[in-house]
């Protein structure tokens, strides 16, 4: 009997070992703070991703720096992009294209056919905001250009300047050692009334790409830089907008990130209001005196957002439930990468908390595919699935989960079987 409690002991031991390695290994230190959602690790080996998206079928294409693979449902890999002189910023899928923002062009590559084209070329990404986002609906394909400068004005001979989007009348304002203007080359100083030309691909925007007749047109401006967003389901842009840092030559203070529902035709205020406020005032103004760059300002009352974050720097990664299929219609996930965390942010504007992140953890990007959220991790190097934690079925549960609660059943019964024998040997002798 004893023989028999002790193997039964340590078969116990065994399994739950081997169940909680598995469970070490393949979630890694991410905590869930909502009852009603669970993730799961969809992919590893995503060290230094930068974008990614699925297609129709659920084949994963993932971007790099100068390389494209895909990874088709039954996981095997494929390597079907590689160009040195590639700098990929951000990847879309659409009817077995593949879009591709890549140092300052936007490229269309046939799957078919592997080969590309050059759609949109010379965009101004050459200062502190590189990064261009793309997105599509209907026909149209949006992408976003970041502002050069933190605030507008450059800070060394070696700094890109903006290119503007509007007909701006300076107010003269000059900064930092080299006396520089705004929207101006380093040391080139500017003087009240004096006029700045527009060009129609320019800095801090948002612009069309009509992928039917190829126009390119400006859909919204005065956006420092975009760091995640998506479409919900009446076609309305949510985007997160970066906030304006305590840099020089034109220091902001108390700046933070945002998230924004833009709209056709609005400017939202860089580089002279930020949050919906202008600049000059006291939340900006607290040791430093603030003065605007620009004189006929587009709106004198730029929109407002519907959350704003508590620092600067922090959110990257968005993407809308526009079904309700994990939690309410319209439903904003994003990510704070200084915080730590995922977060659901409702129609009234209340943010709460779903998943404490890993140390390790970078959001890179997140998208909405299907039935759940998948979270690009660039430095754990893992894309993570999210979705609803459906506890009503119990036959949902993982397959490792069945593996070892069928292995622990046949321990059981080899070990009764076992019992049984020395059982009958013992009363034979």
């Amino acid at each position: 009997m004893k023989r028999f409690i002790k193997f039964l002991f340590v078969s116990i031991i065994v399994v739950t070992l081997a169940f909680g390695i598995f469970k070490v290994k393949n979630k890694y230190n991410l905590d869930i703070l909502n009852n009603n959602v669970d993730w799961l690790i969809s992919l590893k080996g995503c060290e230094g991703a930068r974008s990614f998206d699925f297609d129709e079928e659920g084949n994963l294409y993932l971007a790099f720096e100068d390389t494209i693979r895909v990874v088709n449902k039954e996981g095997n890999d494929e390597l079907i992009i590689k160009e040195s002189k590639f700098n990929i910023l951000d990847i879309l899928y659409h009817n077995n294209l593949l879009y591709i923002a890549t140092d300052n062009r936007i490229l269309e590559y046939s799957i078919d056919t592997k080969t590309y084209k050059e759609i949109v070329t010379s965009i101004p990404n050459n200062g502190i905001n590189k990064k261009i986002n793309l997105l599509l609906n209907e026909d149209k394909l949006y992408f976003s250009i970041g502002s050069n400068t933190n605030a507008g004005v450059v800070n060394s001979k070696s700094e890109a300047f903006d290119i503007a989007t509007s007909p701006w009348i300076l107010t003269g304002n000059n900064y930092g050692e080299g006396k520089t203007g705004a929207f101006s080359q380093y040391s080139v100083s500017t003087e009240v009334g004096e006029g700045v030309e527009s060009q129609k691909i320019g800095n801090a925007a948002v612009l069309s790409y009509n992928i039917k007749n190829q126009e390119i047109n400006l859909f919204a401006h005065g956006i420092r830089n975009i760091n995640g967003w998506d479409i919900d389901s009446e076609g309305e842009i949510k985007a997160i907008i970066g906030g304006m840092e305590d840099i020089p030559p034109r220091n902001i203070k108390d700046d933070k990130d945002y998230i924004y529902n833009l709209q056709k035709d609005n400017w939202y205020g860089w580089p002279d209001y930020s949050g919906g406020d202008p600049i000059t005032s006291p939340r900006f103004t607290d040791s430093i005196k603030q003065e605007f760059l620009i004189k006929n300002h587009v709106d004198k009352n730029p929109a407002a957002p519907i959350y704003q974050d508590s620092d600067v720097s922090s959110l990257q990664g968005l993407a809308i439930d526009k079904d309700g299929k994990c939690f309410d219609k319209n439903t904003v996930i994003f990510g704070n990468n200084k915080k730590g965390f995922i977060y659901a942010l409702s129609k009234e504007g209340v943010a709460r908390e779903l998943i404490s992140l890993d140390e390790r953890s970078k959001v890179e990007k997140i998208i909405f595919y299907k039935d759940g959220f998948f979270i690009l991790d660039s430095k754990a190097g893992c894309l993570y699935n999210l979705k609803l934690n459906d506890t009503n079925t119990i036959f949902k549960l993982p397959k490792i989960f069945w593996v070892f609660s069928i292995v622990f059943i046949l321990v059981i019964i080899v070990s009764i079987l076992i019992k049984n024998r020395d059982t009958k040997l013992n009363k034979k002798m």
